[in-house]
């Protein structure tokens, strides 16, 4: 093992993800270099340049850092990925932070913590942009009150909503359903 190797190793360097992975003789483990596990004992680490070669040789992946997985983004991203999908699948139902870290598995302020990390805006921005774009959908395509499009995208109050898509669009959705329906 040459320096450098060593060195991305213990700085998490995702710099030198896909050019060589590291393996753990004392786990039968192989990792990227960016992987967020515990600082190997130097000892142990064995350096491979292909997943496949690690695997020819008797280490599995790391669970945390995927080294298999070529479209494997990083645990933050991933994270996001699901939280993001997650929402987009349940936004007509009552969400809290609370809810989807459990149904993620994760604690609820890492999830708050990573998400507006990597995306920028928190979870409940996210979710309210998501029920406004579709809320969008339904007043350009449908005929349905906007009682009933706030109830159907997920507010339990039409006020709420209208106060909302007001924020996001600079638009009342009635302003925005007569000016914009075809």
């Amino acid at each position: 093992m040459e320096e450098f190797h060593w060195k991305a190793i213990e700085s998490c360097n995702p710099t030198y993800d896909g050019h060589f992975f590291y393996a753990l003789t004392s786990t039968l483990i192989f990792c990227r270099p960016s992987c967020a596990s515990r600082t190997p004992n130097k000892k142990n680490v064995q350096i491979f340049y292909s997943a496949k070669e690690a695997v020819n040789s008797g280490y599995r992946p790391c669970k945390r850092c995927k080294p298999d997985c070529l479209e494997w983004q990083g645990a933050k991203n991933e994270l996001t990925i699901q939280v993001k999908k997650y929402i987009l699948n349940h936004y007509d139902e009552k969400l809290t932070l609370y809810r989807i870290a459990k149904e993620i598995n994760v604690d609820p302020y890492h999830l708050h913590r990573t998400f507006k990390a990597v995306t920028g805006y928190t979870p409940l921005q996210f979710m309210h942009q998501s029920r406004i774009e579709q809320a969008k959908e339904f007043l350009l395509t449908t005929n349905q009150s906007t009682t009933e499009i706030s109830f159907k995208v997920g507010y339990s109050s039409p006020s709420h909503f209208s106060k909302v898509f007001k924020e996001k669009t600079g638009l009342s959705p009635s302003f925005f359903r007569s000016n914009f329906h075809n």
